[in-house]
């Protein structure tokens, strides 16, 4: 119990806090009274941004007709904590900016910017960016548009009006593509801290000042250009890159004006470009290599010739032209996992860098293998094009057919534009359809759509048919003020009504039974499609008008999403993710309310490497061979220069009933005879009512303990012969279950089962033999006995002790 204070103490103690109240109060007031009123200050905004300064810095604007008195007002930034409170006396004008920096004050990728009034916590204007660096980024129009990126800073000015960067190249001018970038370093020191330099192998003077670069994961932004922008014919150029490069592995990437065709790119991996640099050897054409010495400003030639550093992995970063960036790091996985139900050895399924095109190099994102042609797979890239695949051997290569070879690139309605193409899949009717997240000639812009192609159709581009746009709908996830542009749709799928409405999928928009007549036009089925920010599903009706209806929003399981699949074999839906949840992927099917729910979390097979892997393409039932079918998966980043990986998965997972009503199956048996045995005795083991040719698994609980495991034969039965129970098991009341090998953690039957004392002399041990297929003996943990006798012992003495004690209080209370 708590101790009360000594009276005199509490006195003291209550009059202080009487005391600081009485001062604080008026204080408070105070300062209240001196501070701008929050209706004044609701003019004030924030109107350009620079988060990869020296210093960074917000310029903030008066939007009002009257002065402002900004004094006392507090911008945060929320990844590394900082405030900056705005000085004494700090007065705008009307239609003015001021410009608020520190260096101090510094601002991250994947931030928010705060401004809030002086009393801390009336907040008057945000922006948040997605994983990227602000270089720099404006309010257009000023004070009231929406963020964009500025082709230069205005600093301390107002922002022009249009922001879109010129392009002084001539269209009919190449000589871009004597360009290469020729060196890279990581290290920090000056003068090349993140440096890079390129190489001119033409004739012609090449000037690169509304060109842009990024690195792994940043959006294209203009160029650092400390030297000039000009690279001379046959000579160099060392830039500083925009965004800072990482010593454990990073791509440097350097774009036309466009900010979507790419003129070279550098990758590589941990510690590669430090110290030294990483350098191609010979210039402009040769492999990068990791070289002790730097060599800024000219030749590679002696660097190359002296010491060579071998690479931290020699397959990656670097190893190829095309490859797109170098393996990144792993998010944890998803929390209760289990094994992959297939192949744990996965191999590349294509031919080096044959993803390139004109616009980029591999960057392959969604996959679908065709419902009508399982030979047939379908692929998208982030940059404009499809590609149509057919088996060769074990190899998916590209179509020669109908003007196939090459990909076909993609353009949004009236040929314009350049879709940054995520996921596709084929639909009812054959047509493809392709989902995006912005157009890449705007990247800094979300534009959640979906696309509808032809693939019959002739020549080299494909043309839409229908664009559903679903920003707007989606603004609840996706700000458009906001730079989510990197984070929208990735995957889509088409799933039938017939499965919905067999199942009872509850509609959210009307809160009833899912109607396929509710919505005319839609079809025969709904798209799902993945947003990888929240990663979440979203149904669709998608009306042949280009009208939609959102009918669901789905949890997945997945804090982000990279791919969708329906599964017509299992009747299930796949969501799968890449790294940032180390592969893990979840199977969603319809649950007793309607709705659909996580019915499996599988872990990435151990042989396939945790990278960017995007898409997810899944064979059907009539490919199995062996009690497998192929699985299919793209690496965004193609290391190595392959973006294709290929497994296998079991044709049966052993999936149960769903949704509200699954129909009637017989309900698995389990029996052991006999039922009583003494430890270290045997017993036979038996099942009825289970899936022909599944693996199950038998466990003695409650210390669980693997009797053994076999495959149901054709009429659904199974038998273990002689099992062994373990010497070591504890006498007393036991429960047998079976489960199915690929989901031990659902247990489909039991029986009790009671173990008597050991046998003084215990039988040999013997293997269980089963009619189908036995895969494991018993095993058992530590001994119990010394342990049993070793706790007797403790609490005799335990019980002595407190005897005496109270022998020897009773004595001194009779004395």
């Amino acid at each position: 119990m708590l101790k009360r204070l000594p009276r005199p103490l509490a006195l003291v103690a209550g009059s202080a806090l009487v005391l600081t109240g009485l001062f604080a109060v008026p204080a408070a007031a105070h300062a209240a009274d001196d501070a701008p009123s929050d209706s004044a200050l609701s003019g004030l905004k924030i109107n350009e941004i620079e988060t990869d300064g020296k210093p960074d810095w917000a310029e903030l604007i008066n939007t009002g007709t009257q002065p402002l008195d900004a004094s006392g007002s507090v911008l945060t930034g929320r990844e590394n904590a900082v405030s900056l409170t705005l000085p004494s006396g700090t007065v705008i004008a009307p239609g003015a900016v001021y410009v608020a920096e520190s260096d101090t004050f510094k601002l991250k990728k994947g931030d928010e910017l705060s401004l809030f009034a002086p009393d801390g916590t009336t907040l008057l204007d945000s922006y948040e960016w997605g994983d990227f660096h602000l270089d720099t980024y404006g309010r257009v129009p000023n004070g009231t548009g929406d963020f964009v990126q500025q082709a230069a800073s205005s600093k301390g000015g107002l922002n022009p009006e249009t922001t879109d960067p010129t392009d002084p190249t001539d269209p009919d001018d190449d000589s871009w593509k004597a360009i290469k970038v020729n060196e890279v370093t990581s290290a920090n020191d000056d003068p090349t801290h993140d440096g890079y330099e390129l190489v001119n192998t033409g004739d012609t003077d090449v000037d690169v000042a509304s060109w842009k670069q990024a690195d792994s994961t940043s959006n294209p932004a203009a160029l650092d250009a400390p030297n000039g922008t000009v690279v001379p014919a046959h000579g160099y150029l060392v830039l500083l890159s925009n965004q800072g490069l990482s010593s454990d592995g990073d791509s440097l990437k350097l774009y036309l004006p466009d900010g979507s065709t790419i003129v070279d790119i550098a990758s590589w991996g941990a510690n590669d470009a430090q110290p030294g640099s990483w350098s191609r050897c010979a210039d402009a054409t040769g492999s990068f290599v990791h070289t002790a010495a730097a060599s800024w400003g000219a030749s590679n030639a002696e660097a190359c010739a002296g010491t060579i550093i071998p690479p931290s992995d020699p397959g990656n970063g670097g190893e190829v032209d095309c490859q797109t960036e170098a393996a990144s790091g792993s998010g944890p996985a998803i929390a209760g996992g289990i094994a992959w139900p297939g192949s744990q050895d996965w191999k590349v399924s294509d031919n080096v860098c044959q993803f390139v095109t004109p616009l980029s190099g591999q960057d392959v994102s969604g996959l679908d293998i065709d419902p009508s042609e399982p030979d047939v797979m379908w692929a998208a890239k982030n940059k404009s094009s499809v590609f149509r695949l057919v088996k060769s051997g074990d190899t998916w290569v590209p179509d020669t057919a109908n003007d196939w070879g090459a990909g076909k690139a993609i353009v949004f309605p009236g040929g314009s534009g350049q879709p940054d193409s995520e996921g596709i899949t084929v639909g009812p009717d054959g047509f493809l359809y392709v989902t995006t997240e912005r157009d890449n000639a705007n990247s800094g812009v979300p534009l959640e759509s979906v696309l509808r192609y032809d693939p019959d159709a002739a020549g080299t581009t494909l043309q839409p048919t229908t664009q559903w746009v679903l920003t707007a709908d989606l603004a609840d996830a996706i700000d458009p003020v906001k730079a989510d542009s990197n984070l929208g749709f990735e995957g889509i799928t088409w799933v039938p009504d017939s499965y919905l409405t067999e199942n009872a999928f509850v509609d959210q928009s009307t809160g009833a039974a899912y109607d396929p007549a509710d919505y005319p036009g839609h079809g025969t089925g709904l798209f799902f499609t993945a947003l990888e920010k929240n990663g979440h599903l979203y149904a669709y009706a998608l009306n042949a008008d280009g009208s939609f209806h959102r009918v669901a929003t789905i949890d997945t399981g997945l804090p982000m999403i990279q791919d969708t699949q329906w599964d017509p074999d299992a009747q299930r839906v796949w969501a799968v993710a890449d790294n940032t949840s180390a592969g893990s992927a979840t199977l969603l099917k319809i649950d007793a309310e309607g709705a659909f729910a996580v019915d499996r979390i599988y872990d990435r097979p151990t042989g396939l490497p945790d990278y960017n892997l995007e898409g997810f393409a899944i064979a059907p039932n009539s490919t199995c061979v062996d009690g497998v079918k192929e699985v299919i998966r793209s690496d965004d980043g193609n290391n190595r220069g392959h973006s294709l990986w290929s497994g296998t998965i079991s044709c049966d997972l052993a999936l149960g009933p769903q949704g509200p009503n699954p129909p009637a199956e017989a309900d698995p048996t389990v029996t052991a005879t006999p039922s009583t045995v003494k430890a270290g005795g045997t017993t036979t083991i038996k099942a009825e009512g289970l899936a022909a040719g599944t693996q199950y698994t038998v466990v003695l609980h409650s210390d669980p303990v693997t009797l053994g495991s076999a495959v149901a034969d054709a009429d659904g039965k199974l038998t273990l012969k002689d099992v062994v129970i373990p010497a070591t098991t504890a006498v007393g009341a036991h429960t047998i279950t079976l489960a199915a090998s690929a989901d031990p953690g659902t247990v489909l039957a039991s029986v009790a089962f009671t173990v008597t004392a050991a046998l003084t002399t215990p039988p040999p041990a013997t293997t269980p033999a089963g009619d189908g297929k036995p895969v494991a003996l018993a095993s058992t943990g530590a001994e119990p006995l010394p342990w049993v006798a070793l706790s007797s012992l403790f609490l005799l003495l335990g019980a002595g002790l407190v005897l005496t004690r109270v022998r020897a209080r009773a004595g001194r209370v009779t004395r």
